[in-house]
């Protein structure tokens, strides 16, 4: 796993949303507000993260299509251990990328819940 990955899958995944959600159950303002405050920076730091893992995994992979190939067993071997890591930090990344839609979606949900439902009945900490 590169270290990029490690980053993206340790320090920037998604956040749990039972805080989140309770915030929105309780209509707790000022949760709210340091989550919508802090939420685009988020988004730019996981963005940049797996915009620079793409781009690491796709220039492993042509080096690996592109460079000599081995004709010998133990060669192909190592090609095709090669090719499976690339592949599986492909499928880290697909898997995280997922993870954080998903995230974007009930967020700007719980966003548009305390906007429709908590007009009159705000907690202020």
């Amino acid at each position: 796993m590169s270290l990029v990955l490690a980053v993206l899958l340790s320090g920037i995944i998604p956040p749990d949303s039972t805080p989140a959600l309770q915030a929105v159950k309780t209509c707790d303002r000022t949760e709210i507000r340091k989550m919508i405050s802090a939420e685009p920076h988020r988004r730019t730091e996981f963005a940049a993260a797996a915009y620079a893992e793409q781009r690491a995994i796709a220039t492993e992979r042509t080096a690996l299509l592109s460079g000599p190939t081995s004709s010998s067993p133990s060669g192909q071997a190592t090609a095709a251990t090669a090719m499976a890591s690339v592949d599986a930090r492909q499928r880290q990344l697909d898997d995280a990328k997922a993870t954080e839609k998903l995230w974007r979606d009930l967020f700007d949900e719980m966003r548009a819940d305390f906007l429709a439902n908590c007009n009159g009945n705000r907690l202020e900490h």
